[in-house]
């Protein structure tokens, strides 16, 4: 047997279905079909597509500690890579818009030249995973550590992976649904007969789940409910409430509201640089945290957020009509009227949730996602807009903490139900200490 003789195949199917709206821009910019910022990927059909080379590539940083691993993704001094990935084509899902605008930290207002639109997928595509592993002669003596890396690969699918930009800010998460992997094994007459006719193998992996007792992950999953009600713009008006007068309505993905990610990071980072300010810390500290895109040092964020989606049955709209008020004389300004449409709970009980956490995290950064999930929990920052009305404050209903392998349980009041209390009161005395020692 040669080291590149060829003796066996792992083939990997299913369905990948996007469980938040995935940008993968194309590169193109602004132009006379298309007045977006950034444009979707397409093919020539103009289907969006997920690049084969954007799934090997997260599932390639995931696995990078395995002990096969360049056995399987390949290296640039002695192995090839064994694992080919078709692009996936997307079917079922519309092709969105969403807009962004830089926030100024101290004044809470839009950067001058910082406004943005782009395309996104929605959730709900879903598109066919074709995956092959070509086995040679160089990998015999680690089939077995092989197929335990693919059943581990199969959970990852299957568990959600993050794609293209804003991944941070909860993009781009995909799971694979009813995945299948067979072991075509070419020193058995059988599975040669099989692989040609294209029938099953002898030996199916199954997926593996990766469970880490000792996760340094500072993971946050929170309930809460509005105090009142709550607005996240949406331009993009039905042409009913456009004839109602109708500025502004509150943003959808599919039927449910939705509180984007970009939001939901923005206004923590925001918060987070509050906090700083008020211990006299280095607002620049927060880069290795929240990332960092301007100048030359570009900074991963390892804070991430999901997108909160709420169901329509738990809430409903309302129009409100306003008036614009002159600032000297108190009056209303003439032919300034307008009309939006909050959305309000209809029911007392949890309405929102909210997923985030750190990656890595240190106690310190704990620290300081407690003290962001207190201001949250006690309606000390609103989202959305017209927080200058009442809109937009939250209260807190529950929460899981996550870290370090130990689960923390707050109940009513922000009492801690479960876990150790006085380990989450070091993690925020940690934020102060790192202070002083800056």
């Amino acid at each position: 047997m040669t080291d590149s003789q060829i003796i066996g195949k792992i083939k990997i199917t299913g369905e990948l279905v996007l469980k938040s709206p995935l940008l993968i821009g194309d590169g193109a910019g602004e132009n006379f079909d298309n007045f977006k910022d950034i444009h979707v990927l397409k093919n020539q059909a103009g289907v969006p597509f997920i690049p084969g080379t954007s799934i090997c590539g997260v599932l390639r940083e995931d696995f990078s500690g395995s002990k096969v691993f360049k056995k399987i993704f390949g290296d640039k001094d002695n192995f090839q890579s064994a694992i080919q990935i078709e692009d996936i084509e997307l079917t079922g899902g519309e092709i969105i818009s969403r807009d962004g605008v830089k926030i100024n930290s101290w004044t809470g207002t839009g950067v001058d030249g910082a406004k943005y639109d782009y395309e996104a997928v929605e959730r709900g595509a879903r598109g066919k995973i074709n995956m092959l592993v070509n086995l040679r002669g160089c990998h015999f003596a680690e089939i077995e550590q092989i197929k335990n890396t693919i059943a581990e690969i199969l959970g990852k699918l299957e568990n959600g992976i993050r794609l293209g930009a804003l991944t941070a800010k909860g993009f781009g998460l995909a799971a694979a649904e009813e995945i299948d992997a067979q072991f075509f094994d070419f020193t058995k007459k059988a599975d040669v007969i099989a692989w040609l006719t294209d029938k099953t193998a002898s030996e199916k992996i199954s997926s593996a789940q990766i469970i880490s007792a000792d996760s340094e992950n500072f993971v946050v999953d929170a309930d809460f409910k509005f105090n009142s009600s709550f607005i996240v713009r949406d331009y993009e008006i039905s042409d009913d409430d456009r004839n109602k007068k109708i500025s502004a309505v509150s943003m959808k993905s599919l039927s449910d509201f939705v509180i984007p990610g970009t939001s939901l990071k923005g206004i923590f980072r925001h918060r987070a640089e509050y906090i700083f300010q008020k211990l006299n810390l280095d607002e620049k500290f927060l880069n290795n945290l929240m990332g960092n895109s301007e100048g030359d040092e570009k900074i991963k964020s390892r804070f991430i957020v999901s997108e909160s989606y709420i169901e329509p049955e738990k809430v409903s709209e309302f129009e409100h009509a306003r008036n614009k008020i002159d600032r000297f004389t108190g009056g209303t300004l003439q032919g300034a009227l307008f009309k939006t449409k909050p959305v309000y709970q209809k029911i007392n009980a949890p309405t929102l949730h909210i997923h985030f956490e750190i990656l890595s995290a240190k106690n310190f950064e704990a620290g300081l996602a407690i003290f962001l999930l207190r201001d949250l929990w006690l309606g000390k920052v609103a989202i959305g807009g017209e927080k200058c009305i009442g809109r937009g404050t939250l209260q807190g209903i529950s929460a899981e903490i996550n870290f370090n392998g130990k689960t923390y349980k707050l109940g009513e009041n922000g009492k801690v139900t479960e876990g150790d209390t006085d380990a989450l009161s070091e993690f925020v005395a940690a934020v102060k200490n790192w202070g002083e020692s800056e």
